[in-house]
């Protein structure tokens, strides 16, 4: 830009220095002016452009800063907002030809959860007693009562204590294929088997179904890799068969 304007200023100097004063112009000096007047004209009609060129490169220059200032906006938030509007598209199509249904509720849920799940074989004493408490929370806990239930229960059928620690279980009474009316211990939790399948179990346990705090004993499917073992509870005559008799005098 220098290159153009430096040489134009330079032209329109000397083109007014080099204009005569009308007092001392001869026919010569009069060709030398219109000369000079065509010189300032074309000088000026070229300064306009440039003018013109400088004023179209700083809008130029104006455009680029603020597209790169859009682009400095974090990717995340311009992806969030196409995905917004791509949905909400998708939800205006969907409204239009009805293809939108409403939400099942937490009851729905429940309801088909329980509805695909195997019946409990309720033979079993164990498994009966514990079914009794169905959707019920007797213990009184409110947080992380499974183990605190299942002991309970054991107690009620007339088996040891057990305590109220999901994995202290995996050492009570004696281990057993998966079976019904077994104990399964997990890492966090345990309950009593109530029906085997081919590589999963379904368990009636406490602290199962709802929302934290407002939770019941329910019955739920888990998978076999999910079990860390199976006990099964011993009852109180054959612990004391095994416990060593003392000798007379002895105690």
């Amino acid at each position: 830009m220098q290159r153009i304007v430096l040489p134009l200023a330079a032209t329109l100097i000397w083109a007014a220095a080099a204009s005569p004063s009308p007092a001392s112009a001869s026919p010569q000096d009069h060709v030398k002016v219109r000369h000079v007047k065509r010189i300032q004209a074309h000088c000026q009609k070229k300064a306009q452009r440039v003018i013109k060129k400088a004023q179209r490169v700083v809008k130029k220059a104006q455009r680029v800063v603020e597209s790169k200032s859009k682009a400095t906006k974090p990717r995340v938030e311009r992806k969030a907002k196409r995905v917004v509007k791509r949905t909400q598209h998708v939800v205006e199509k969907a409204n239009e030809h009805g293809l939108v249904q409403a939400e099942p509720t937490p009851g729905a849920v429940h309801a088909i959860t329980q509805a695909k799940l195997d019946p409990p074989d309720t033979a079993n004493p164990l498994v009966a007693l514990a079914m009794s408490y169905e959707g019920k929370n007797p213990t009184g806990w409110s947080h992380n009562w499974c183990a605190h239930y299942l002991n309970m229960i054991l107690q009620e059928a007339g088996y040891p204590s057990g305590g109220n620690l999901a994995r202290v279980y995996a050492s009570y009474g004696q281990p057993t294929p998966a079976r019904v009316g077994a104990i399964a211990v997990m890492p966090n939790h345990v309950g009593v088997v109530a029906f085997v399948g081919d590589d999963y179990v379904i368990l009636v346990s406490g602290n199962h179904s709802g929302s934290s705090g407002h939770r019941t004993v329910g019955l739920g499917r888990y998978a076999m890799s999910r079990i860390t073992t199976f006990r099964m509870p011993l009852v109180r005559e054959m612990i004391m068969a095994d416990e060593p008799k003392l000798a007379p005098g002895e105690g």
